[in-house]
């Protein structure tokens, strides 16, 4: 599974959590709500920290020419 396969089903997850909180008592909505904004911040991080990879490694290719 690549990286964009994961952050996919990651996301589809997230949705799906939201929908569940939607219907769920507001104490326990409230707590998935969070969740999946923790969720959604980590899965922003590692995005972040991809991209970020991807321009280190293109800077090294550019230097190894």
């Amino acid at each position: 599974m690549t990286f964009i396969e994961v952050e996919a089903e990651i996301r589809a997850c997230l949705n799906t959590i939201e929908v569940t909180a939607d219907t769920a008592d507001p104490k326990l909505r409230d707590m998935l709500e969070l969740q999946v904004n923790n969720l959604d911040a980590a899965t922003n991080a590692l995005v972040d920290e991809l991209n970020t990879l991807n321009e280190k490694q293109a800077r090294l290719k550019e230097l190894l020419k």
